[in-house]
């Protein structure tokens, strides 16, 4: 036999877990669901009938129930899901979702209302767990963002100080026909904000010029602190050595027990030359660093400098008491020397191919006719060509000089 609709209604809200409940045009209740009654305290239904909102909970909530309620009855507008933070009188405090719908009579009158409340306490009790996360995570980042923003500051502060390391002027040596002996140039690309190439001309006594070009291990913050030891250690060396190797010498025996302390193993190539403006004689010395170019514009021929291998040392601070050897060429007015490092040569394309020393001399051969200052940039052009990319993936440094004339 099918239960009647009273029965069927009494099925349902016995087993609904939402809690059911009709009130009165005075808000009071006149029939709950057990879940209902259970909510609010009572031990069945029955015990929840005739009582209201301010029986169980705090004014604050009983008044804002009551005032929704009295709004239904008087405009027939359902209220849906509304989310309320109930208070009992004794400090409970839950999370309700709660709909309320008009309850009216056989001929339409509102007589009350229904309504039906689902338990979000669980939900609301994970959404401000998940704000107070959001939230440290929000100082956090903000925290962290301030420190990048801190670092990154001081990394351009540090740019501006590396770049006062470089070349700011040079010695001059003017010929006895008043015309300038040497013509000096650089170019430096780091390949982040601070880098670990490092390049200076020092004037070493009235007729010579002293040439440096460092290539630090690594990249960055200590990358670019190597270069500032060797900028201080260099400088003391200039006057006191008697030739290139000599100077490397005494760079080496120097940085060896700054460089290489504790587990760390950190070093610089490095080439050194010294130009004699008077009888146009080159002479210098390698540790571990790329050749030097010598380029002869008359004759449109760009070539290495032939260093034997006995004369190419290892990179400095490796080989504790290592003693450089010096080599010699001798130059003529028009002669160029180009010193780099190896960021140019070994600048790959997306085939991994090295733009290499072979173009690099091409490319020489090519612009015998451009002075140095024009011929540094469109080495790094031709470089980026060859790459198809603007970063070459490692620092870069050009330095070179023309011998214009002879100090007789």
């Amino acid at each position: 036999m099918i239960p009647n609709n009273s029965e069927l209604l009494q099925q349902l809200m016995d087993n609904m877990t939402d809690k059911i409940f009709f009130k009165d045009l005075n808000s009071r209740f006149i029939l709950v669901n057990k879940a209902c009654a259970e909510w609010n305290g009572f031990r069945n239904p029955q015990e929840a009938v005739g009582k209201c909102d301010f029986d169980m909970f705090t004014e604050e909530f009983a008044t804002m129930a009551t005032q929704d309620e009295k709004r239904i009855h008087e405009t027939g507008e359902p209220m849906r899901c509304k989310e309320e933070k109930a208070e009992w009188n004794d400090g409970l405090i839950k999370w309700v979702s709660t709909t309320k719908i008009p309850l009216r009579d056989k001929e339409g009158h509102i007589v009350g209302c229904i309504g039906i409340g689902h338990d979000i306490t669980e939900l609301k009790t994970k959404e401000a767990e998940l704000e107070e996360t959001s939230e440290r995570l929000r100082k956090v980042n903000e925290q962290l963002t301030q420190t990048q923003e801190q670092i990154a500051e001081d990394l351009r502060m540090a740019a501006r100080l590396q770049n006062t390391f470089l070349p700011q002027s040079y010695p001059s040596f003017i010929s006895n026909t008043g015309k300038a002996c040497l013509d000096f140039h650089y170019h430096y690309e780091p390949d982040s904000e601070i880098g670990g190439d490092y390049c200076s001309v020092q004037q070493v006594d009235e007729t010579k010029a002293g040439l440096l070009i460092c290539d630090a291990m690594g990249h960055g913050v200590r990358a670019a602190l190597i270069t500032g030891i060797i900028r201080a250690v260099s400088e003391k060396l200039t006057h006191q050595a008697a030739t290139a190797g000599e100077f490397l010498t005494a760079m080496n025996q120097q940085l060896y027990p700054l460089l290489q302390t504790g587990d760390a193993f950190l070093f610089t190539t490095a080439c050194y030359v010294i130009i004699d403006t008077q009888t146009g004689m080159l002479s210098g010395a390698i540790a571990g660093h790329p050749a030097p170019f010598l380029i002869q514009p008359g004759q449109g021929r760009a070539s290495l400098l032939k260093i034997e291998e006995p004369d190419a040392g290892p990179a400095l601070a490796i080989v504790p008491e290592y003693e450089y050897a010096t080599f010699e060429t001798q130059l003529h007015p028009g002669d160029e020397i180009l010193l780099y490092t190896d960021g140019i040569s070994e600048a790959e394309n997306e085939a991994g191919e090295e733009f290499g020393t072979f173009r690099l001399q091409e490319t020489l051969e090519k612009n015998t006719r451009l002075s140095l200052q024009d011929l540094l940039p469109l080495l790094i052009a031709t470089a980026r060509e060859h790459t198809c990319t603007t970063r070459l993936g490692d620092d870069i440094c050009l330095l070179g000089f023309t011998l214009h004339a002879l100090r007789e």
